[in-house]
């Protein structure tokens, strides 16, 4: 139906109208809200980075483990948790008449890219403690022959006069072999791969300790624990011989303290950390045989 004249030029408004007054821009708390949603969202991308990369890399970025990769994903998943928030309160505050397409867009690109990250880094670290990425580490020893890991042992620790023992590892799957000497007060293992032995070395190390010290008497059982470790074998003892076996076969030497937990690496690395209760669990394991 055509107008009047006159009135084609004109709008007819239908509904409740908004004024704005000078200055004032439609939509200014929802801006807001998106600007500190991509803030957040960069943030939280910079700490999935840097939690990525300490799981793939942790001998290169953290070599002694004084900062726990827990603490970054946390960080991380904080600052996501943050972004998503600001992102529907930004699309929440947009005006009823405007679109809601593109509003946040960058602090939901920011929150997937952050959400990746954390991903990545929390599968690494799980499936492999000891990262992907690691330094190439000189490894010598005759792990596929249980004769010659005792002889090359033997040759710098003194010979086993009272034979090695065989504790009781079946609570470990993957460990192949486990053998200690309570004369010379030096104890190694093997494992079926480095994936297992990232796993479990640190669990067996703090059983090791415990029988070990059950020699209280003997000056060399009073703490003074180190381990040497590369690929699929772990060698335990004091730290004169375990420094004069890595002489031999190489490997990475950390100390050991008294309740089985591993300290500083002191060759660029650090020992795989262990559980406390499954230590604790399989230590009776152990000492009954």
């Amino acid at each position: 139906m055509p107008l009047p004249p006159g009135e084609a030029g004109k709008r007819i408004h239908t509904g409740r109208e908004t004024t704005y007054h000078a200055g004032h821009r439609a939509g200014g708390a929802s801006r807001r809200f998106a600007l500190t949603a991509l803030l957040t969202g960069l943030i939280a991308i910079a700490f999935g980075v840097a939690s990525a990369a300490h799981e793939l890399a942790p001998d290169y970025l953290d070599p002694d483990g004084k900062v726990p990769g827990r603490f970054i994903a946390i960080a991380c998943a904080t600052f996501i948790v943050a972004t998503f928030v600001l992102v529907i309160i930004a699309r929440a505050t947009t005006p009823r008449r405007t679109s809601h397409r593109g509003v946040a867009s960058g602090g939901i690109i920011a929150f997937v890219f952050a959400s990746l990250l954390l991903a990545l880094g929390v599968v690494v670290g799980v499936l492999f403690p000891s990262g992907l990425i690691r330094p190439n580490i000189r490894d010598e020893a005759p792990v596929n022959s249980a004769d010659g890991m005792r002889f090359g042992i033997e040759r710098v620790t003194g010979a086993c006069k009272s034979g090695w023992k065989s504790p009781d590892v079946s609570g470990y799957p993957g460990v192949e072999s486990a053998f200690l000497c309570t004369d010379t007060c030096v104890a190694y293992m093997t494992f079926d791969s480095e994936t297992v032995a990232d796993m479990y070395a640190g669990a067996v190390t703090g059983t090791i300790a415990s029988t070990l010290e059950e020699h209280a008497d003997d000056a060399r059982a009073q703490g003074d624990w180190y381990t040497l470790r590369a690929g699929r074998w772990l060698a335990f003892g004091t730290k004169e011989n375990m420094t004069a076996l890595q002489g031999e076969w190489g490997g990475t030497l950390a100390s050991v303290d008294t309740s089985g937990a591993s300290g500083t690496s002191e060759s660029g690395t650090s020992a795989a950390s262990a559980a406390t209760d499954t230590s604790q669990s399989s230590s009776s394991e152990v000492k009954s045989s």
